[in-house]
């Protein structure tokens, strides 16, 4: 019964990448979508699958462990982990990136809907940075003025590159730009290395797929709100059941944290605040421990 239960969600689910909205959920509700799974066709890899859901590569990488995610077998079923807590600090009309998720939340301006798009972030030593900002000005077809420091580091590797790069295929930004207040050189923007998405990728801006940076850039207007957080882990409701969502920490909060869980408990112990619940927390270590992406239930 389990296989054919699995065979029918294959069967149905699509295998083309489109855009993840959904409706806002009920109040006291946190959660929306639905994880799902598919199978490996022909040439394949993670990066494959990812851009076929409209995912990023790691969140596959993170929600299906021991799978060799450059070649895996034709026919391997995976899950698809499109299930998500949403952000505390999501509103209308406001941008959310979770470095930590490697994904981008966006609530509609009438607060009805809900846009989920997975981004690529900055390397470490180009850390994206954290912190509230605005977008304050929208560009078609951007042009990529080379930041000094990027522009020394590629001549340093024998990579120089012109300073000015116009529009089209070479032009790293993609078709669409949103440029953030505080400084020209942090963007949210498209991408002409689609396998970069869901991956640490950047010298610190925000890449997205060109269907996705297509879709953002209509929606939000200047002025819009932009939040960027690093949380790894995330709780709350749907309906009675509390769910905890687990991601491995970025590389410099692993070394800074360690072995140590406590971001987590307090995470599950703050979305308890005066409710009448019992937390299973050996679950809740076991989660945390495994960092699959897709939301479990601990109560």
């Amino acid at each position: 019964m389990h296989k054919i239960f699995l065979l029918i969600f294959i069967l149905i689910w699509p295998t083309f990448s489109y855009g993840l909205v959904f409706d806002l959920p009920k109040k006291g509700d946190d959660l929306v979508g639905e994880a799902k799974v598919t199978q490996v066709k022909p040439n394949e890899d993670f990066s494959d699958v990812a851009m076929r859901f409209d995912l990023g590569y790691y969140e596959m990488f993170e929600a299906n462990p021991g799978i060799n995610p450059d070649s895996p077998s034709v026919n391997t079923v995976l899950i698809v982990p499109t299930q998500y807590i949403l952000p505390l600090e999501i509103k209308k009309n406001t941008i959310v990136i979770n470095l930590a998720e490697m994904r981008l939340y966006y609530q509609s301006k009438d607060g009805n809907k809900i846009y989920i798009f997975p981004v690529g972030i900055g390397k470490e030593d180009w850390e994206t940075p954290t912190g509230e900002t605005t977008v304050v000005r929208k560009v078609k077809d951007p042009k990529w003025v080379v930041p000094e420091s990027i522009y020394k580091f590629r001549e340093a590797i024998g990579d120089k590159i012109e300073k000015v790069i116009p529009p089209g295929p070479d032009n790293p930004m993609g078709k669409y730009a949103l440029v953030l207040s505080g400084t020209e050189l942090l963007r949210i923007h498209g991408t002409n290395l689609p396998a970069g998405v869901g991956r640490r990728t950047s010298a610190g801006c925000i890449r997205l797929y060109e269907s996705d940076i297509e879709q953002l850039y209509n929606l939000v207007s200047i002025g819009t709100k932009v939040i960027i957080i690093n949380k790894p882990y995330k709780a709350g409701w749907a309906g009675k059941n509390l769910y905890l969502e687990a991601h491995m920490p970025l590389f410099e909060q692993r070394i800074e944290m360690g072995d140590d869980i406590k971001p987590a408990l307090d995470v599950v112990s703050a979305a308890t605040k005066g409710r009448n619940v019992i937390v299973d927390w050996k679950k809740v270590r076991a989660i945390v421990k495994e960092h699959l992406t897709v939301p479990r239930v601990v109560n």
